[in-house]
C-alpha cells in the first residue's frame, strides 16, 4: 500500500524590485498626498491674491473714474464760463480780461481744442480797438508769449518720440525793408519789392529738406519708406508774425523700386498761433508732420555784444511723430486702428 507524501508549496524568492515596490508604495502615496495638499494650498493662495488684486484694481478704477468725472465737470463749467466771457461783446469786459480768459483756456485745454481762431480773433480785436501803440504792443506780446509757451510745451512732449528739425532762412533784404527809405520813398520801396519777387535768394529760394524714415506692414513683412520734406519760404509778414510756406512731401519706398514715388505739395500760413499736436499733416501709418514757427524776422535777439537787435532770420521747426501723441481732437482713422489690431494678433 502506497504512502501519501505531503508536498509543501515552493516559496518564490522576492527580487529587489518587488521589495522596492513594497517599501516605496506607501512613500509614493504620502508624496502624492503632500503634492495634492501643496497644489491646493498654492492654488487657493493664488486665487486669494488674485481676488485681492482685482478688488484693489476695481477700487482704484472707481476712484480714478470718479476723479475724472469730477474734473471733467469742473473743466466743462470752466470752459463754458471762459468761452462766454471771451465771446460776449460787452464794454464791461476789457480786452485785458479777455486775454486773461484765453490764458486760462489755453493752459487747460491746449491739447484738446484748436485755439488758433481765438488767438487770431483777439489779435484782430487788439489791432482794431486798442488805442496806444505801447498798450497794443503789450497785448500782442502777451498773446505771442502764451502761444510760444504752449508750442514749446508740446514740442517738449513730442521730443520723447522724435526730435524737431530746424529750418533757418535768412532774408538778405530785411534791413532794406525795415529802413525809413522803404517807408517814405515809394521808388525805393518798389525797387525792393521787385527784388523780393525776382531774387529767390531773398527768401532762401533753394528748398532745404530733411528725411524721416518709417516702416509699414504689408501683410507679410515690413516695407521701409522715407518721407523727404522740403520747405520753401514764399513770403512773410513781420507785423502779424506770419510766414507763407510751401511744403513738399515726397514718399519713397527704397526696397520697392517698382512702387511709384508719392509727392504732395501744399501752401499755407504759419504763425505763432498754431500748435503742433493739433495743426499737423497726416501721413502713412498714422504718422503726423507739423511745421511750427520758432522765431520770426524782426524779433528781438541778443548779439555777441549782448545788445538787443532785430534778427533777419526766420526759423521753422519740423517734427515727425506718431498719431498716438497727437491731441485728443486728432483721433486716428478706423482703418489705422483695424490694421494695428490685426498686426498685434
Amino acid at each position: 500500500m502506497a504512502v501519501d507524501q505531503k508536498v509543501d508549496p515552493v516559496k518564490s524568492k522576492k527580487d529587489r524590485w518587488e521589495k522596492a515596490d513594497i517599501i516605496l508604495r506607501p512613500v509614493g502615496a504620502l508624496i502624492t498626498a503632500l503634492t495634492i495638499a501643496f497644489v491646493s494650498y498654492a492654488a487657493s493662495n493664488y486665487l486669494s491674491k488674485n481676488q485681492e488684486k482685482e478688488a484693489k484694481t476695481k477700487l482704484y478704477t472707481e476712484l480714478m473714474t470718479k476723479r475724472e468725472d469730477s474734473e471733467s465737470a469742473l473743466r466743462k463749467d470752466m470752459f463754458n464760463s471762459i468761452m462766454n466771457n471771451i465771446l460776449k461783446d460787452k464794454e464791461t469786459v476789457s480786452l485785458d480780461e479777455k486775454i486773461l480768459q484765453l490764458e486760462l483756456l489755453t493752459y487747460n485745454f491746449h491739447e484738446s481744442l484748436n485755439l488758433m481762431p481765438l488767438f487770431e480773433y483777439l489779435n484782430r480785436r487788439n489791432n482794431m480797438e486798442t488805442k496806444g501803440a505801447d498798450l497794443k504792443k503789450a497785448y500782442k506780446g502777451r498773446l505771442i508769449k502764451m502761444s510760444r509757451a504752449i508750442i514749446a510745451k508740446q514740442l517738449s512732449s513730442l521730443e520723447a518720440v522724435s526730435k524737431p528739425v530746424p529750418f533757418t532762412f535768412e532774408d538778405t533784404l530785411f534791413t532794406s525793408k525795415n529802413s525809413k527809405a522803404y517807408l517814405n520813398d515809394s521808388e525805393f520801396r518798389d525797387r525792393i519789392d521787385d527784388l523780393v519777387e525776382k531774387n529767390a535768394t531773398a527768401y532762401n529760394g533753394s528748398e532745404t529738406f530733411c528725411t524721416f524714415s518709417d516702416s509699414v506692414f504689408n501683410g507679410k513683412r515690413y516695407d521701409s519708406l522715407q518721407h523727404v520734406i522740403r520747405i520753401k519760404i514764399l513770403d512773410y509778414d513781420t507785423n502779424n508774425a506770419a510766414v507763407k510756406v510751401r511744403l513738399t512731401i515726397q514718399t519713397r519706398y527704397p526696397g520697392k523700386p517698382s512702387t511709384p514715388e508719392l509727392t504732395r505739395q501744399t501752401e499755407f500760413i504759419v504763425n505763432y498761433f498754431e500748435f503742433p499736436m493739433i495743426d499737423n499733416t497726416r501721413l502713412e501709418n498714422d504718422m503726423r508732420l507739423a511745421v511750427v514757427l520758432n522765431s520770426m524776422a524782426g524779433d528781438i535777439s541778443m548779439n555777441k555784444s549782448g545788445l538787443p537787435v532785430k534778427t533777419n532770420r526766420i526759423e521753422l521747426k519740423v517734427i515727425y511723430f506718431p498719431g498716438s501723441r497727437s491731441s485728443l481732437k486728432e483721433k486716428p482713422y478706423f482703418d489705422d486702428i483695424v490694421s494695428k489690431l490685426l498686426l498685434n494678433k
